[in-house]
């Protein structure tokens, strides 16, 4: 039986490349597909997103296939995902149509989505909605959409409140899916002592990220007379304004020299780079789970992000293995916790702890194999 897990998108449409898409994005759906193919030989998976070249373009990782259509409209529009058409790829619905699509989307999805998801079941076959955002459309199409799926899945308990709040949301089917960490991958190792704070943001260099309070935070520690403090800014340029003006920021504050922009790097090696880490930065407006964060806390790196952005709120335990504050309050926060090293401690060791018991792996492939069997009965 196959399968596909589709992202109805390119990764210029999001500010990203292909090697992102081949190598990192939505990993723990790709390891867990993974793992799940070699304990139920009957299942088959691919990986669908879209792309701007003219040719359809596959590639084998690991085991699971991702394929990459290309787009009929719009082609190199950044940003214009919610339009964006694959002819290709929905003409492969009538040939070769998988029996289960999981459709992972904002909660927005889009026209090509709703065209497509009334292609499944008009072919007798089963679809998944995931959704990947805060931001939801509840009637019209987008109801009709969420009502025809076999279940809804999202990522965060506060997720699925928030959808059981409407009324047209309420008898659905919703189910929380954990993302889980690779734990034996994403571990700690013995801290060095008296070295530099290192602090750390990962993610897209984009405006929603609000990468400028984390700035403007270690500017604040400079000032208050930690001189031995880091700040690398890890991720894709997907905004090459807000870039400037996160350089001009910096220029004016005087810490070019310890704020350093490293660009994007493998997930692979993204684990050395949170294990020499002391705390992780997530100053995001809102995040519908933020991989990073339980990455960052399985390495015992406690998280500073703000209270009432989403995933947040669910995964961190405030004042015990991170930081839930406000805005206005983000450097004091910072600056507070690197004062008090018991307390910084205390925090990474019951990061990794949070981690093991509620955040493994070993959840999100039980999860997501019992969601496809589900949908295939």
């Amino acid at each position: 039986m196959k399968i596909s897990l589709l992202h109805p998108f390119s990764a210029k449409a999001i500010g990203l490349q292909e090697h992102d898409l081949l190598e990192s994005h939505s990993k723990p759906h790709v390891l867990a597909l993974q793992a799940i193919s070699k304990k139920d030989e009957k299942l088959t998976f691919t990986i669908d997103y879209f792309t701007g070249s003219l040719l359809k373009k596959q590639k084998n990782i690991d085991g699971i296939l991702k394929q990459f259509w290309p787009i009929s409209y719009p082609f190199f529009k950044r940003h214009q995902w919610r339009s964006q058409f694959s002819r290709s790829h929905f003409n492969s619905y009538n040939t070769s149509i998988p029996d289960v699509t999981i459709i992972n989307m904002s909660g927005h999805a889009s026209k090509y989505i709703f065209k497509l998801a009334k292609r499944i079941k008009e072919k007798k076959k089963q679809y998944i909605a995931m959704i990947g955002g805060l931001h939801m459309s509840y009637d019209g199409e987008a109801l009709n959409y969420y009502k025809n799926a076999h279940h809804i899945i999202v990522h965060t308990n506060y997720q699925k409140q928030e959808l059981l709040k409407h009324p047209n949301f309420s008898n659905f089917d919703i189910r929380v899916l954990p993302l889980g960490i690779d734990t034996a991958i994403f571990k700690p190792v013995e801290r060095i002592e008296n070295k530099d704070f290192i602090i750390t943001y990962v993610g897209r260099i984009s405006r929603l990220k609000q990468i400028e309070l984390a700035i403007e935070a270690i500017a604040y520690c400079k000032k208050e007379g930690i001189k031995n403090i880091q700040l690398n800014i890890i991720g894709p340029k997907s905004d090459a304004v807000y870039f400037d003006e996160l350089n001009s920021l910096i220029e004016k504050l005087d810490c070019q020299d310890i704020i350093h922009f490293l660009g994007s790097i493998s997930h692979q090696n993204l684990v050395t780079y949170y294990q020499n880490s002391d705390i992780l930065a997530l100053p995001s407006i809102h995040e519908s789970f933020g991989m990073v964060m339980t990455e960052a806390m399985a390495c015992e790196v406690p998280v500073i992000a703000l209270k009432g952005s989403g995933g947040p709120d669910e995964i961190i335990s405030n004042d015990e293995d991170g930081i839930l504050t406000t805005e206005e309050s983000y450097s004091q926060a910072l600056f507070q916790l690197l004062s008090d090293k018991e307390k910084l401690k205390r925090m990474c060791i019951n990061a990794r702890n949070k981690v093991e018991k509620r955040f493994s792996l070993n959840t999100t492939i039980e999860f997501l194999h019992e969601s496809i069997k589900s949908a295939l009965q």
